[in-house]
């Protein structure tokens, strides 16, 4: 008998697991409570692809995604798609000697700690990613589009990194290769209850209770698996299982501009020093966060507490440190944002697991963050609920692309508690 799943959210990870599952044999229903894929997290990614963490599993992961990417088209099937893959290179800016927040500050991510870079540049040799460690000379010989006046200033060079545009795009084209596949979507459709029932020492999943517009439904699933993004600990709760590690919402500010100048020389970059990142795409610049303090928002509130002194404060900072390091770029049109992520806040990787109910899996934990990884992370979680479906107790997963080795384990919530 055909096996179903029940997948919660139709950002880049929901859209990704559902077309796995179903390539994999299984009867998918993705639910989603906006109107379309891609409108929560997904919609206000940076849609960055880089390497550059400080856990090996986390590099094995990225760059499996940044090669996915890479071979968009061959890895949905298709000979044209709505995204593309910019390969800019990605630089990681930072100040020899300051180590920032530690990589397990609440809400912050690990890779804002700029302590022990020769061990994440071996990690990342040693998965196969590409990368070179830069002094300040060497910056400003191969990178003359920006200013590099501080003399302890150090940079991690990616060349086969950059960034998907447009990122809403991305998630169409999974849901296109999804829905031929035999998947189904139920938009404007929100999730109420869960039900399930003990067999023995431990719960099973039943069922989900959902409503839209037509009244409540009660969907039938073998497998429940939670991609809500920001929504996802109210998931969780709905599923009578809070997990063992904390996920919240996070609140940024980003900024989005038309860029009056583009040239091909500018790279996508995380400037630590200087407090901002920048997605330099011509039609949509963008320009976000990057400091301790702007990621510690706990909040889905878009008005009440969310001032225009706040976003006027914010704009004005990470522009005026963008002018700073690169003073030749010119963008116009700028509009400040809000953007909501989902993170679990000890370390900002993504939680990939089943739980303690049978056949509930979460993969949750850093929306946003890890679009880079959407698509494999969609294989992970398919592969691990396939197996596990049919017995199979090998926990070891060759990826694809790159061939290196993640296995289901790694980013459990047993780990990160051990």
């Amino acid at each position: 008998m055909t096996k179903k799943a029940l997948i919660i959210g139709a950002g880049i990870i929901g859209t990704s697991t559902a077309l796995e599952l179903a390539r994999r044999g299984w009867l998918v229903t993705v639910i989603e409570q906006h109107s379309g894929a891609a409108q929560g997290s997904t919609a206000r990614t940076s849609s960055v692809i880089r390497c550059h963490y400080t856990r090996s599993e986390a590099i094995v992961l990225a760059h499996e995604g940044a090669t996915l990417w890479d071979n968009w088209q061959a890895y949905l099937g298709r000979s044209s798609t709505r995204a593309a893959y910019h390969k800019t290179g990605v630089l990681f800016l930072m100040r020899q000697g300051e180590g920032g927040p530690p990589s397990e500050s609440l809400g912050v991510k690990a890779e804002m700690d700029q302590h022990d870079l020769d061990n994440r540049m071996n990690m990342m040799q040693q998965a196969g990613v590409e990368a070179a460690f830069m002094n300040q000379k060497t910056l400003a010989d191969f990178l003359p589009c920006f200013d590099f006046p501080e003399d302890d200033v150090v940079g991690i060079w990616e060349p086969n990194s950059g960034f998907v545009f447009p990122p809403v795009d991305s998630v169409l084209d999974l849901q296109q290769a999804a829905e031929l596949a035999g998947v189904q979507f139920k938009f404007d459709t929100k999730v109420v209850n869960g039900a399930s029932a003990w067999k023995g020492e431990r719960r099973w999943i039943q069922s989900v209770t959902v409503h839209n517009d037509d009244g409540a439904q009660e969907l039938q699933a073998d497998v429940v698996v939670n991609c809500a993004g920001p929504a996802s600990h109210h998931i969780n709760l709905a599923m009578h299982c809070p997990l063992g590690i904390a996920t919240a919402p996070q609140r940024q500010f980003i900024c989005e501009a038309t860029w009056v100048n583009p040239t091909s020389d500018v790279p996508a970059m995380a400037d630590l020093a200087e407090g901002f990142y920048i997605r330099p795409h011509e039609e949509v610049f963008k320009v976000g966060a990057a400091l301790a303090a702007d990621h510690v928002n706990f909040s889905t509130d878009e008005a009440g507490l969310i001032t225009e002194r706040e976003k006027e404060k914010f704009e004005k900072r990470v522009l005026a440190s963008l002018r700073k390091r690169a003073p030749d770029i010119e963008i116009a049109d700028v509009q400040t944002k809000v953007a909501f992520y989902d993170w679990s806040v000890s370390d900002s990787y993504p939680i990939l697991d089943g739980t303690d109910v049978g056949g509930y899996y979460v993969a949750i934990g850093s929306s946003g963050a890890w679009f880079k990884s959407g698509p494999v992370i969609g294989q992970v979680m398919a592969e691990m609920i396939h197996r596990e479906g049919h017995g199979d107790t090998n926990r070891d997963f060759v990826l694809p692309f790159t061939k290196n080795t993640l296995n289901f384990g790694d980013f459990s919530v047993r780990k990160r508690l051990a």
